[in-house]
């Protein structure tokens, strides 16, 4: 049988690469003289080209995102507040402990009360780190994120940064280990590379809140560096109890201690803003 007369089957076989390499030399060199053939195997691209275009599924509505994105976030609140149990069980004593040794009782106490900081500091470490990993959609954009976070947040001013080349994007609400917060981006370009900046701003802490990791002076304030298994966070709560998280993609740890210590925060504590 000629190549003429099996075009139908040799076009598909051609089409999706399963010719051995023999055969698929051999049709090739049919198509460069056979203008029938040719035709018939560009019309079955055509085709094939538009069923695979059908076959691809719609992208996502913003809406469908965002309803995902809150739905992530109430599982975040939800194994928070698990967490939070698991740890109050543990620090309860039981009444036949406190019968038998009502000191002892009290001295768990005092020594496991800064454990729960560090535990509430690392699991806050750990959620921004994990939301700065997932790719949701910004509720608004641009110049508009300070009057919005107003509005709909806390009258807080997102970070600026004195480093050239950190553009804000935007931001959206969220909620990190029970409390409200706001998830701010930006996109960063240094040379020729560019990644995303994520600031969780996270309201009603403590100054203990986000206290663990490696502990860093600057100035007469004190910032904390953790090092997770997904990448790192930089931490910090102001005199008003509003914390700041935030977390990069490509950079080390240090290298994203450096950035945030170029940020308008530590300025803006020391004026009392």
């Amino acid at each position: 049988m000629s190549l003429c007369q099996s075009i139908d089957t040799l076009a598909m076989a051609y089409l999706d690469d399963e010719l051995v390499a023999e055969e698929h030399r051999e049709l090739e060199l049919h198509l460069l003289g056979c203008v029938s053939c040719k035709a018939h195997v560009e019309n079955e691209r055509a085709e094939l080209s538009l069923v695979r275009k059908a076959l691809v599924a719609p992208p996502a509505p913003d809406m469908l995102k965002m309803r995902i994105a809150r739905a992530l976030d109430q599982e975040d609140r939800d194994s928070a507040r698990a967490t939070r149990r698991r740890l109050g069980s543990w620090l309860l004593p039981g009444s036949a402990m406190i019968a038998a040794a009502a000191s002892i009782a009290a001295f768990v106490a005092i020594k496991t009360a800064p454990v729960s900081h560090k535990d509430t500091g690392d699991a806050v470490a750990t959620a921004t780190i994990r939301t700065h990993n997932r790719s949701m959609p910004l509720e608004v954009q641009g110049a508009s994120t300070g009057p919005w976070l107003a509005e709909h947040f806390r009258r807080v001013e997102p970070p600026r940064f004195a480093t050239p080349g950190i553009q804000l994007l935007g931001a959206r609400l969220t909620d990190v280990s029970g409390h409200e917060a706001a998830l701010v981006h930006y996109k960063v370009v240094i040379g020729q590379n560019q990644f995303r900046l994520t600031t969780v701003i996270i309201d009603n802490l403590s100054s203990d809140d986000l206290a663990g990791g490696q502990a860093l002076k600057v100035g007469d304030r004190t910032l904390h560096l953790f090092q997770q298994p997904d990448g790192a966070a930089v931490t910090y709560v102001d005199e008003q109890g509003m914390g700041y998280a935030f977390a990069a993609e490509r950079l080390t740890p240090h290298e994203l201690l450096q950035l945030v210590v170029t940020s308008d925060l530590i300025g803006r504590a020391q004026r009392g803003q």
